[in-house]
């Protein structure tokens, strides 16, 4: 049955493969113009041109990483979202693809939002949610799109596999989907009839037919109006249930992005369909990364077993200064995550980050008022001091900006200031014996990851000719890395595609 289905669907929505192949075919043509805007990164994915956000799956398929994400291809600001689409081997060098998915039909013609992609037997099933807008109301649904050869994606031919809210309410998307056992379940972020954030689950038997299993966990009140991107994991005993909501308050120097991302920890009883003894408030709900840019997480297994992690570097409502060049944002590096005895989260970049590594320019001992120049625009420092028991800084310049690095040893935290109004977070940090960092710049971005990965920073920046300064009361070990350029496309692919089409074979 599943077959004809797609063999239906093929033959239904055949028309779109010219579309499709026509947005590769311009990127190729002007790939060399594209890969040198102003503040592009080298070895982050972005979005050859156009709007990118969250990303919208990741999978293994056909022994390659299938990464896609949401984007508007036409210019540098929001729009009608369609999948982009960027394939690797080895989770280092990126190709871009063609686009998965396009809104184009009458459940979707306003966005293809995220969701999830995985893996039925020969398929690269994609699942996400569907936008329309009437009258000023939007209506989001649940569907499916697959593919044979991890290429072009045709949508189910029954679309919506789901058609509303339980709540008749209009949030009702971004479906994480898995199975366990015999059943598949799907969860999907929405709001309740008190306006506040729930998150629904759904079962089937074939994965095409879904009954409403009922609510698996809700917010009391002070856990924001819309929950998105759901994202479950386990590792060892425990499950890690992984949220981007909107509408938390500030408090203190927790919550200060616009939006959240964060995790709890507990045990998914797929018997009562709920989440024992678990509750989601600002009490239990920790934010994975700290940085001023970082949201809507997705997480995957490695062939070796690791828990992946990639999220939007962005938020919303951002002065993003390349818009101008007709690009906007990027995805962070991909991590690895782990979990510590105390059930917190530690993440890493993959190890296979340092595949990107071409020379070493600089291996030295500073002292604090000592500086020295970072000689490429994309770069990696490894830090360390003699002892954790010391206050340390860092201090990136540039003319008319700073980004400053600093723990503070006597109260336990560290920080990061990138200047502005509100350009202040912070952590609380005590390292065991020794201070450790890893900061990757690329261009227009800066992620930090502190020790074991106990905290991470994720944040834009736009530096021009970048001195790095130290501070602090105590000397330190610097290693830096220039970094090459890993994501790019792909000519021969585009070429074969093409030919396939416009022979008709």
């Amino acid at each position: 049955m599943d077959v004809i289905i797609v063999i239906l669907t093929i033959t239904a929505a055949s028309g779109a493969f010219v579309n499709d192949l026509k947005y590769a075919e311009n990127y190729v043509n002007h790939r060399e113009f594209l890969l040198r805007k102003k503040y592009m990164p080298h070895y982050h994915i972005t979005a050859p041109e156009g709007w990118i956000n969250n990303p919208s799956g990741f999978t293994i398929f056909k022994r390659q990483y299938h990464l896609f994400y949401q984007y508007h291809p036409y210019n540098g600001a929001w729009g009608h979202m369609s999948w982009g689409h960027a394939v690797s081997d080895d989770l280092v060098d990126w190709t871009y693809y063609p686009a998965a998915l396009i809104p184009k039909d009458y459940y979707d013609l306003h966005g293809c939002l995220s969701g999830t992609a995985l893996v039925r037997k020969r398929y690269l099933t994609l699942f996400y949610t569907g936008t329309i807008v009437e009258d000023s109301e939007s209506l989001q649904t649940q569907n499916i799109a697959l593919s044979t050869d991890g290429i072009i994606f045709q949508k189910y031919l029954y679309n919506p596999i789901i058609r509303r809210s339980p709540n008749r309410f209009e949030e009702n998307r971004n479906p994480k989907v898995w199975r366990h056992r015999k059943l598949w379940y799907m969860l999907v972020g929405a709001t309740n009839i008190l306006g506040c954030g729930q998150l629904n689950l759904f079962t089937s038997k074939d994965m095409f037919n879904w009954e409403l299993n009922g609510t698996v966990i809700e917010s009391y009140g002070d856990m924001g109006q819309v929950w998105e991107s759901p994202d479950l994991f386990q590792i060892g005993e425990h499950h890690v249930l992984m949220l981007s909501v909107q509408g938390v308050k500030s408090d203190g120097f927790r919550y200060r992005n616009l939006y959240q991302t964060g995790y709890i920890v507990g045990k998914f009883n797929y018997q009562r369909g709920k989440f024992e003894d678990a509750e989601i408030s600002t009490a239990t709900f920790n934010e994975v990364d700290y940085g001023h840019d970082f949201y809507g997480a997705k997480t995957t297994k490695a062939s070796d077993g690791r828990i992946l992690m990639v999220a939007w570097l962005g938020m919303w409502e951002s002065d993003f200064t390349e818009s101008t060049t007709g690009w906007v944002s990027m995805l962070t590096l991909i991590r690895e995550v782990r979990i510590n005895k105390f059930g917190r989260l530690l993440i890493n970049p993959v190890r296979e980050i340092a595949e990107l590594r071409v020379e070493m320019i600089e291996n030295a001992w500073y002292n604090p008022g000592e500086k020295f120049p970072a000689e490429a625009k994309a770069f990696e420092l490894v830090v360390n001091s003699t002892s954790a028991f010391s206050d340390v800084g860092i201090i990136f310049e540039w003319e008319k900006g700073h980004f400053v690095i600093a723990f503070s040893a006597n109260h336990g935290y560290v920080s990061v200031d990138r200047g502005g109004v509100d350009g202040i977070r912070r952590a609380y940090w005590s390292p065991d014996k020794f201070f450790f960092l890893r900061i990757f710049i690329d261009a227009s971005s800066i992620e930090i990851f502190c020790g074991d990965g106990e905290v991470v920073f994720s944040s834009r920046i736009y530096p021009k000719a970048i001195n790095i300064r130290i501070a602090g009361q105590t000397p330190l070990h610097i290693e830096q890395y220039r970094l090459r350029r890993s994501v790019g496309f792909d000519s021969k692919l585009v070429k074969r595609l093409m030919d396939t089409v416009l022979n008709g074979s």
